[in-house]
């Protein structure tokens, strides 16, 4: 069943209005006084959290020590007409006490809002089915039940709320094409929510620590998950190869189009260029992909543990005597610089010109070295040489 959340705002909680709610898809999130409704809701659109809003005729203003009336909503319509200015949303005025004599004037003076009153008792099943017609109208409801796996995943179990606002553009792009007027601008956005993913895989221990906090972590990440780095042994797949490939697709593109010349593709200039949105349509379909994959993925494959176990760092199996390595001269370039391969790792190490040129070394070369890692731990220097006479 779909599930929309909506905003109610009354001083009297109705448990049977809130179980024929939720049988018909929608969930009431309740709150006593305007102040309180008012606050969720601001915070609320930002991350599209509310589907409509329901106000009690009499409700407390800003707190429950004080008489209910007409002044909490009110103040709860001004701030819904403002905020109605820039985003539309279903609001009902839901009461059992508006249609009494004593409130006729002010039924006139609210009906300015042009919101609808609803007489609480009379036909409460009605009044939902309309509720629920009213927020399947809206444009991004539809949208999240046309792709639910996509935004189901902008929350902060999967992505984070962050990722939101740029699903949504992607999902109105696919949907309403005609609106796409600048599709070069539209490319980095994606490349964010590519950083979300390996931020949250690397959560989960699927991607490692060294990898995602390391220099170029965006590419290794893609590299790594697509089971192409020589570092580490792979014990099992750790996603589907389609996914890994539109991964490296999307980035490919989206990184080279964060520059304004490109740097391989020159991917903006072309999109700025093109008479035709094909190629970015094809983005938007790769990352939805990507998305709806992810949510299934997720919550099926969160086991820190269980992933931490499909790889593994590959440790040097190099021989060592004494903290010697054994290996050979495989390579002098010509501005000196040797190149030295240990006989059991795949790894070769730099030989500085002075040493290469004291130690009278060739290509081929049996020779036993010492070496230890730089300060930063980023690269491997030798620092003794004991060449076999």
């Amino acid at each position: 069943m779909k599930k929309y959340k909506v905003l109610w705002i009354d001083d009297i909680f109705n448990k049977d209005f809130d179980r024929l709610a939720y049988q018909n898809g929608i969930e009431l999130i309740h709150f006593k006084t305007s102040k309180d409704g008012m606050s969720s809701l601001e915070l609320g659109l930002k991350t599209n959290r509310y589907d409509a809003v329901i106000l009690d005729g009499l409700a407390y203003n800003k707190s429950e020590d004080e008489e209910h009336n007409i002044d909490g909503l009110i103040n709860s319509l001004d701030v819904i007409h403002k905020i109605r200015q820039s985003t539309w949303f279903p609001v009902y005025i839901f009461t059992g006490e508006l249609n009494k004599m004593e409130y006729k004037g002010d039924v006139k003076w609210i009906k300015k809002y042009n919101v609808p009153i609803v007489i609480k008792g009379t036909d409460n099943k009605g009044f939902i089915d309309v509720l629920v017609k009213d927020i399947e109208n809206q444009e991004i409801t539809q949208l999240k039940n046309k792709y639910p796996n996509a935004f189901a995943v902008c929350n902060d179990n999967y992505l984070g709320k962050k990722e939101l606002t740029r699903v949504i553009q992607i999902v109105k792009d696919v949907e309403n094409t005609e609106n796409i007027t600048n599709q070069q601008e539209a490319l980095p956005p994606i490349r964010k929510i590519l950083e979300a993913i390996f931020k949250k895989l690397n959560s989960i221990g699927l991607i490692p620590n060294e990898i995602q906090n390391g220099k170029g972590a965006i590419n290794g990440a893609s590299n790594f998950l697509a089971g192409n780095n020589k570092e580490y042994i792979y014990k099992e797949e750790l996603i589907h190869p389609v996914i890994t490939e539109s991964i490296r697709y999307l980035l490919g593109l989206t990184q080279d189009a964060s520059h304004n010349e490109g740097t391989k593709l020159g991917a903006d200039t072309y999109l700025s260029k093109s008479s035709n949105i094909f190629l970015y349509q094809s983005l938007c379909f790769s990352m939805l992909e990507v998305l709806e994959y992810l949510k299934l993925f997720l919550d099926n494959n969160s086991d820190k543990a269980i992933n931490l176990s499909k790889w593994e760092l590959i440790k040097s199996t190099s021989n060592y005597s004494d903290n010697w390595i054994i290996g050979t001269v495989t390579r002098i370039a010509e501005n000196g610089w040797g190149t030295f391969k240990p006989e059991n790792d795949y790894e070769t190490i730099s030989i500085i010109p002075k040493m290469v040129s004291d130690f009278k070394l060739r290509v081929g070369d049996q020779i036993e070295v010492i070496s230890k890692p730089s300060p930063d731990g980023k690269k491997t220097h030798i620092t003794e040489i004991k060449t076999k006479n």
